[in-house]
């Protein structure tokens, strides 16, 4: 049974009683026919209204459920995102767009990546759905970098590696931790999309969606190296660890690209780190 059943009833019957609300999407996991909705999913939607305030700071999300938790944080296309908790675990995060936000972010391609593994239009009455059939295609993943995207990724990566040396001589263990097993580690996913769809030609999820089902124990089965605990001698360890596998896949997506890879800057960054490690 849909655990969200009542809670969709009654955004529904709001809608049809505001002129304001022009539509009502559901995306994510409830309307995937790919990995589908189970017990611990949550319930996305889009909600398009002349009036966002009622959504982001007034009464409707307690008119519609027993809000537990609640807070808001920016969201795709320019709009906000309300995330709540209702009753005991029902998780709800709620994209709240203008109509012309909405409108814009269809027509620009922002919304296809939130959509494009499936949608439900729960409600319209501004006439999006030709809009959405028109824009937003049933598509999976296919990553694209241009080389000197790629090479901007891959200094990028090498250059913080130098941070992390650096902080962790100093003895700013957060910094370090933070920068290895944070933002190094978003380098190396970005390159792990490239590598498991090239390489590998499978359908690589957005922002880690789902990883271990996709990466392979290529890189999956090395990455327990790769985190740290809070110790600086770990996160030494981590660093190198991480340095390593992005080096080892950040080589294969180069040749299959055919493009160049910065090896003297690879190789520089590797002495650095391992001799401030010794």
């Amino acid at each position: 049974m849909d655990k969200y059943i009542d809670i969709k009833k009654n955004i529904i019957e709001y809608a049809n009683h505001d002129i304001d609300i022009k539509a009502i999407v559901a995306i994510g996991s409830t309307t995937r026919s790919d990995v589908k909705a189970d017990e611990f999913s949550d319930l996305d939607l889009i909600i398009a209204t002349e009036n966002p305030t009622k959504w982001l700071k007034g009464e409707y999300p307690e008119k519609i459920g027993y809000v537990n938790i609640s807070f808001i944080e920016p969201a795709i296309g320019g709009g906000k995102e309300r995330r709540l908790i209702y009753d005991e675990d029902k998780d709800i995060d709620m994209i709240i767009f203008t109509p012309v936000q909405f409108e814009n972010s269809i027509k620009t391609g922002v919304t296809q990546m939130v959509m494009n593994r499936g949608y439900e239009i729960m409600y319209d009455s501004g006439g999006f759905t030709e809009l959405i059939k028109q824009y937003v295609s049933n598509v999976h993943s296919n990553p694209q970098m241009s080389e000197e995207e790629y090479l901007n990724l891959v200094n990028d990566f090498y250059f913080h590696n130098i941070w992390a040396c650096k902080k962790l001589k100093r003895g700013e263990i957060w910094a370090a931790k933070m920068c290895v097993d944070a933002y190094l580690k978003n380098c190396l996913l970005k390159m792990a999309e490239l590598y498991c769809f090239y390489q590998n030609g499978v359908d690589v999820w957005h922002d880690g969606r789902f990883f271990d089902q996709w990466a392979g124990d290529d890189i999956s089965g090395k990455l327990k190296s790769c985190f740290a605990h809070y110790d600086k001698e770990d996160i030494w360890n981590a660093l190198i660890a991480t340095h390593r596998l992005f080096d080892s896949i950040a080589k294969v997506v180069a040749e299959i690209l055919e493009y160049d890879y910065p090896l003297e800057t690879e190789k520089f960054a590797e002495r650095y780190i391992q001799i401030k490690s010794d």
